[in-house]
C-alpha cells in the first residue's frame, strides 16, 4: 500500500512546469484522504513501467447529455487497496464551458478535481 512517504519522482516532474498540476492538487487532497496516496503510488508505478494498471469496468451515461460514470478497477488491489475500485465521474456543464472531471473513490471520498 502507498503511504505519505511514497516517492514519486516522475510525478514530481509534472509539478515543475508553468501550467497547473493535477499532481499538486491530488497531493493537497491527500492531506485528508489515504485514497490520494494510493492513487499517486499506482500512477507513479504506471509511469515507471509504462503500463496502465486500470481495468475498465464499464460506462454509465446519460443519453444526449455527455456526462456519466466510468468504473475503473486496479489490477494491483493488494498494493493499493484504497483505489481497488475507482470511478471517474464526468459532468458536462452548459455548452461552451469546460468539462469538469472529478475522481471519486468508492466510499464517497473526493480525490481530486481537474
Amino acid at each position: 500500500m502507498a503511504d505519505e512517504k511514497t516517492k514519486t519522482p516522475l510525478l514530481d516532474e509534472l509539478e515543475s512546469g508553468p501550467w497547473p498540476s493535477f499532481i499538486k492538487e491530488i497531493k493537497q487532497a491527500g492531506e485528508h484522504s489515504p485514497v490520494c496516496g494510493d492513487l499517486l503510488g499506482q500512477l507513479e508505478q504506471s509511469y515507471e513501467e509504462k503500463r496502465g494498471h486500470w481495468k475498465h469496468g464499464g460506462i454509465v451515461g446519460v443519453l444526449g447529455y455527455g456526462g456519466g460514470v466510468i468504473g475503473r478497477y486496479s489490477d494491483l488491489p493488494e498494493k493499493y487497496p484504497h483505489v481497488a475500485h475507482f470511478h471517474t465521474v464526468r459532468v458536462n456543464r452548459a455548452p461552451a464551458t469546460r468539462v469538469v472531471v472529478a475522481l471519486v473513490a468508492t466510499g464517497g471520498h473526493r480525490a481530486a478535481t481537474a
